[in-house]
C-alpha cells in the first residue's frame, strides 16, 4: 500500500533534513554562542552563566585537579596545574559612592560620667 502522506517525500525528506543540520549547528557552533567583548560583573550588575572555556586556557585541566581526577595514580603522577586565567576588564555601569569610615572608637577610662552635674 503507497503511503499519501507528505512525509514520505523527498522534498519533504530534504526539509527536514536540513532542518536538523541547522538545529545541530547552532547547538554545536561555540563562536554564536559567545559574547563578542567579554567583561567579568562590576557595580551594579549580578554575576551571570560564564562558561569554564571562558575563564582560563587550560580549564580541564583545572576541573581535573579540583575533582581529584587522577590524583591516586602512583604509576605516572600528575605534572603541577599552572592556571592560566584570562582577565577580563569589569563592565560598571553605576559610580560606587566613596565609603566615609570615622575613625576608630577609643574609650578613655579616666572620665567617667558625674550622676550629679
Amino acid at each position: 500500500m503507497a503511503s499519501t502522506r507528505n512525509k514520505n517525500t523527498p522534498g519533504d525528506y530534504k526539509l527536514e533534513q536540513k532542518a536538523y543540520m541547522n538545529r545541530h549547528f547552532n547547538i554545536m557552533n561555540i563562536e554564536k554562542q559567545t559574547a563578542n567583548n567579554k567583561t567579568f560583573p562590576g557595580n551594579g550588575l549580578l554575576q551571570g552563566k560564564v562558561a569554564s572555556r571562558d575563564l582560563a586556557n587550560n580549564y580541564t585541566d583545572i576541573e581535573s585537579k579540583l575533582f581529584g581526577i587522577g590524583s591516586s595514580n602512583l604509576v605516572e603522577p600528575l605534572p603541577i596545574t599552572i592556571p592560566e586565567i584570562y582577565s577580563y576588564p569589569s563592565l560598571n555601569v553605576m559610580n560606587k559612592i566613596p565609603l566615609i569610615v570615622p575613625n576608630k572608637l577609643i574609650i578613655e577610662t579616666n572620665q567617667r560620667a558625674n550622676y550629679l552635674s
